[in-house]
């Protein structure tokens, strides 16, 4: 969550485009906190492709997969929006092959702030991130994410929001996958909506879509439509459910309306919407609720990752036993990958401000 006062007057929040897909680069961070247990699927992995049992709905099917070699790393989930609380939940791919992440801030009495998102995926060893989103959804067969890609306008000491102020938005959004003919100044306008109930704040958004299974640097994104409130995907992969305002200014507010858009443009199909993303809730950061720093420990194939006193280890399993502790990073672990790769954990924030949460999802990379 993030305080009223952190959306400053005139300034586009998510004005600078924080996407990026990383093997060989992450953010050093410090540490924190909570506790879930995880599953881990069985011993064989898998690779997308259409299930025959479900119509034309795909899903991660499976075959053998070797995770990929990776150095060690630390990505922090959320690096724009910040506050004095924020919500932080999860998922596993189906085989667990893979983790998608969202640290969900909050202003005041509830009002929506955007959020990060962060996927990471053994199959590759990269990760994938963006920051300013309203909402974010993997594919059925978790080889793409679509995301609501927001942008947010204050009305400053004027409280109000000029029009000549949307080309900021504009300019946020076109960066995200080049200019498009649809973002422009006057459909933002057009399709915006308050997100405050304290002050005049405008928010607006576009869909967009990233393929996370490629193994490159820059995971490819496209462009769907305007809109993107909260984002969801048809069980076959071929459309997305973009909802295109709230309800209310309250951050967890449903859509008032949602509409079906082809991903790759066309008329859209028929297929059942996908299943519901079981997503896990994780502790809420919070800046008068200390995160409960109780010993644990996460046992992956072969690996098994601990968290002690704020500082988490690894160890892997041999032929000849159990290997010796190795560092990991402070922090408290709450979920892992399929084999251990992917380490999802609170840590202590070192920039954190009076009136902001000294906690915030981190995910390792442990080779």
């Amino acid at each position: 969550m993030i305080p009223r006062r952190a959306i400053a007057p005139g300034v586009v929040i998510a004005a600078t485009l924080l996407a990026c897909t990383s093997r060989d680069h992450g953010s050093a961070v410090p540490a924190a906190d909570s506790t879930v247990s995880r599953r881990i699927a069985d011993s064989v992995g898998s690779v997308a492709r259409p299930d025959a049992t479900a119509g034309n709905c795909i899903a991660v099917a499976r075959e053998p997969w070797t995770p990929a070699r990776v150095g060690a790393a630390a990505f922090v989930v959320n690096r724009a929006t910040r506050g004095m609380s924020a919500r932080v939940r999860w998922a596993l791919a189906p085989d667990s092959s893979a983790l998608i992440v969202v640290e969900d801030p909050a202003g005041v009495e509830n009002e929506a702030v955007p959020n990060g998102v962060l996927f990471a995926s053994e199959r590759t060893g990269r990760t994938w991130r963006m920051d300013s989103l309203w909402s974010a959804s993997p594919a059925p067969d978790w080889t793409r994410v679509v995301v609501g890609r927001a942008a947010v306008l204050g009305g400053g000491e004027q409280q109000v929001v000029a029009p000549s102020r949307w080309r900021e938005a504009e300019r946020s959004l076109a960066a995200v996958a080049g200019p498009q003919p649809a973002i422009n100044a006057d459909s933002l306008r057009a399709h915006s909506y308050p997100v405050s109930g304290m002050a005049v704040v405008e928010g607006t958004a576009a869909t967009f879509v990233a393929d996370v299974a490629r193994d490159v640097r820059e995971a490819p994104i496209r462009f769907v439509a305007l809109d993107g409130w909260r984002v969801s995907w048809s069980c076959d992969g071929h459309d997305v459910m973009i909802g295109v305002r709230p309800e209310r200014v309250q951050d967890d507010a449903p859509a008032k309306t949602t509409r079906r858009v082809a991903v790759d443009g066309g008329q859209p199909g028929s297929a059942p919407a996908a299943e519901p993303i079981p997503w896990v809730d994780g502790p809420t950061l919070d800046i008068s609720v200390p995160i409960a720093r109780a010993a644990r420990s996460l046992h992956a194939r072969a690996r098994v990752i601990e968290g002690t006193g704020n500082r988490i280890t690894v160890r892997d399993s041999s032929a000849s036993g159990w290997s010796e502790r190795r560092e990991v990073g402070p922090g408290v672990p709450l979920a892992i990958t399929r084999n251990g790769r992917f380490v999802l954990a609170i840590v202590p924030r070192t920039d954190a401000t009076r009136y902001e949460s000294p906690d915030h999802a981190v995910v390792y990379r442990v080779p």
